[in-house]
């Protein structure tokens, strides 16, 4: 057995690799993935449930994946004869070169050690970033998925996420606060519009009871008069069709009870000079 282990499988100049180096870095290996499922295990059994919960289980995850894996990396070259301390200081000059030419890529890799460990982003947030609303679907190492509603896959350099100016509507709290805008003719009773405002709001299985929607009275403009209809959601990622159901359900509402919305108009009164 001693023999087998010690047959040599290379021999180049001064290093040597034998059947018993290549034991070792398997059993390094396979010691490695066994520990990243009992974690991820672990991970899974204490975090579970809530967004907030997911979203922290999954950086733990990523990061304590990177690491383990990192020292698992070093411990298997020193395990097949690579000196660590000679190949880090042969390729000093070369990892100098190598990041002045890749500096951005070098950015998007600290920006996502930063989306990781900060928390401020998480996985299944509702984000919007240059004007595109999308829920995040993975954070990487350099780049971050992104789905928008049209359920289109976006590839992110993390770096643009932490360098941009970023709305989280799901950062606080699992539901946001909308409006519709709703313009009804002079002379309508606008008691009678923010009570079918409303009731179209309660009617709606999707919107929240509390805090409870509510109607502004805006403006007073050349054609209407012009209402808002704010409420809260947790459909953060789907709300426009939320908006949608709203619309039509005032449509028909206020048609029922006989108020008009107007279409923008304007008077021409034509003065005949003799």
């Amino acid at each position: 057995m001693k023999e087998f282990l010690e047959f040599k499988l290379l021999e180049w100049g001064n290093y040597l690799l034998t059947v018993g180096d290549l034991v070792i870095v398997f059993l390094i290996f396979g010691g490695t993935k066994i520990l990243s499922w009992l974690i991820r295990k672990a991970y899974n059994k204490r975090f579970s449930g809530t967004r907030d919960n997911r979203g922290r289980k999954f950086a733990l995850i990523r990061l304590t994946g990177y690491i383990i894996w990192t020292f698992s990396l070093l411990m298997m070259l020193q395990a097949a004869g690579v000196k660590i301390t000679l190949l880090l200081a042969g390729s000093a000059a070369l990892l100098v070169g190598i990041g002045l030419g890749l500096q951005q890529t070098f950015t998007d890799f600290l920006s996502g050690f930063i989306l990781l460990i900060d928390h401020t982003i998480e996985v299944d947030d509702v984000i919007e970033i240059d004007g595109m609303v999308a829920r995040v679907e993975n954070i990487g190492i350099r780049t971050s998925t992104l789905v928008t509603r049209d359920d289109i896959s976006v590839i992110v350099p993390n770096s643009k996420i932490t360098g941009s100016n970023v709305i989280n509507w799901s950062h606080t709290k699992e539901h946001s606060r909308f409006h519709i805008p709703i313009g009804v003719a002079y002379g309508s009773d606008e008691e009678l519009v923010r009570k079918v405002l409303l009731d179209c709001a309660s009617d709606h299985p999707g919107i929240l009871k509390q805090p409870p929607p509510f109607v502004r009275l805006e403006e007073f403009a050349d054609s209407s008069v012009n209402f808002k209809l704010y409420f809260w959601t947790s459909e953060v990622f789907r709300v426009e069709n939320t908006k949608s159901d709203l619309r039509f359900s005032v449509v028909k509402k206020l048609k029922e009870n006989n108020i008009t919305i107007p279409f923008p108009q304007m008077d021409v009164y034509v003065k005949q000079v003799p």
